[in-house]
C-alpha cells in the first residue's frame, strides 16, 4: 500500500484551513491543520510532514519566526516549506527565500493552481 504524503498546513484562518485541506485531501493527500502557530514546532516534529503550507500573518507568531525555527531545527529544518500569504510584498517574498522557502505564493490562488503546484511539489520530492 502506497503511504500518503502527509501535508501541514499552519494558518490561523479557519476559512483557509477548511478549504485548503478539503481540496488537498480529496487529491489524496494527507492533510494536517494546525490553527495555532505556537503549536506549529511541536506538530511538525511529532507528524513529520513531507511538506508544509504557511501564512505569514499570524497572532503572536508569525510565518517568518516559525520558518526561523524549523530552519533551526536539525529534526525539522530539510522539510519544505510554501508560503502562501495575502502578504503581497517583495520584501516578504524575499526574506521567505532566504529563510529557505521552496515557493511563495499569494491569496488568494485559484483551487486549480493549489492543487497543480502541491502535487507537482510532491512528485518532485518523491
Amino acid at each position: 500500500m502506497v503511504q500518503k504524503k502527509k501535508i501541514m498546513l499552519i494558518d490561523d484562518s479557519s476559512t483557509n484551513n477548511i478549504l485548503y485541506e478539503s481540496i488537498l485531501s480529496e487529491e489524496g493527500f494527507e492533510v494536517t491543520v494546525v490553527s495555532n502557530p505556537l503549536l506549529a514546532i511541536q506538530n511538525i516534529k511529532s507528524e513529520k510532514p513531507d511538506l508544509i503550507i504557511l501564512d505569514l500573518r499570524m497572532p503572536v507568531l508569525d510565518g517568518f519566526q516559525i520558518m526561523e525555527k524549523i530552519r533551526g531545527d536539525k529534526e525539522i529544518s530539510s522539510i519544505p516549506i510554501i508560503v502562501l500569504s495575502a502578504e503581497n510584498s517583495r520584501e516578504a517574498e524575499k526574506k521567505s527565500y532566504d529563510l529557505g522557502a521552496a515557493l511563495y505564493l499569494s491569496k488568494p490562488i485559484g483551487i486549480d493552481d493549489i492543487i497543480q503546484i502541491v502535487s507537482k511539489h510532491m512528485s518532485a520530492t518523491a
